[in-house]
């Protein structure tokens, strides 16, 4: 057991609750900084801008605890001001855009993101798990502009799309479970096995093909994007939409062809090998 020195020169030997006060207490605090933070996560979840007074009653905080540091965060663009009130600005999301692996994915997907749109003549995009929420962060809509699209920045339902099925169906197990927990957490048993017997199948098959839980009329297409640890790091989705007025379209089956081609070449340029994690198993 190491001997602390104290200031006058004398020493003590660590008390037994020393350790339990360590870890009820941060090693350093920075008020400042969690006041920031604090900001950016509460003004992430709303829908509407927000006075300062909204966001230090929802903080729990006064107006005066708060107001340099909202000058700050919109003074560096992380949040915007419109008259008295506030919102999220895209600081954050360019930031993440800039992030070396993500970079990376964007620059090798978005081209051929835009090939497959033209090929199967139909919207494709591109979904990442953030913060235990699936988040689209590409998306190219069909050459005529006439489909179905999601807005860049969208949160999409991790256990209701086909896309969210298929990167739960490749996480680790214990992952998987943690991410269906956390999107849901008063899911029923009977309604918990259904998730892992579909995720199964869906690993098992490799890829999710399935009628749109959420919209009538679309039959969405996705397939898994590995990094070249074998780690899921995105789906790439075609919401595939049958055109009433348009029989020469492509029919599903040949977009589906047409993703798969399109995944397997982002996968080899990504320098992914297939997936590692062992996968959730069926109850």
């Amino acid at each position: 057991m190491s001997v602390t020195t104290e200031r006058g020169g004398k020493s003590r030997r660590p008390q037994a609750n020393d350790d339990e006060d360590d870890a009820r207490q941060p090693l350093y605090a920075a008020p400042a900084l969690d006041k920031g933070l604090d900001i950016l996560e509460f003004l992430s979840k709303q829908e509407e801008a927000m006075t300062r007074r909204d966001i230090a009653e929802g903080l729990g905080r006064s107006v005066s605890e708060i107001f340099r540091m909202i000058d700050c965060l919109a003074r560096r663009s992380y949040i915007v001001q419109e008259e008295d009130s506030f919102s999220l600005g895209l600081k954050l999301f360019e930031l993440a855009h800039e992030f070396p692996p993500m970079n990376r994915l964007l620059k090798e997907a978005l081209p051929r993101m835009e090939a497959l749109a033209k090929a199967a003549d139909q919207s494709c995009h591109l979904t990442v798990m953030r913060d235990g929420r699936q988040i689209v962060i590409a998306q190219v809509d069909t050459p005529e502009g006439i489909g179905f699209s999601l807005k860049v920045g969208a949160k999409v339902d991790l256990l209701k799309s086909a896309s969210g099925h298929v990167l739960l169906a490749f996480q680790e197990a214990q992952e998987a479970e943690r991410l269906i927990s956390q999107a849901a957490p008063d899911l029923d048993e009977a309604t918990h096995k259904t998730v892992l017997r579909t995720i199964a199948k869906v690993r098992k098959q490799g890829f999710a093909f399935m009628k749109s839980r959420q919209f009538s009329g679309v039959e969405a297409i996705s397939y898994p994007v590995f990094d070249r640890r074998g780690h899921t790091v995105a789906a790439l989705t075609v919401p595939y939409v049958t055109r009433l007025d348009d029989r020469d379209r492509p029919p599903a089956e040949d977009a589906q062809a047409a993703l798969a081609e399109t995944v397997a070449r982002l996968n080899s340029a990504l320098g992914s090998k297939g997936p590692k994690a062992s996968g959730p198993q069926p109850t």
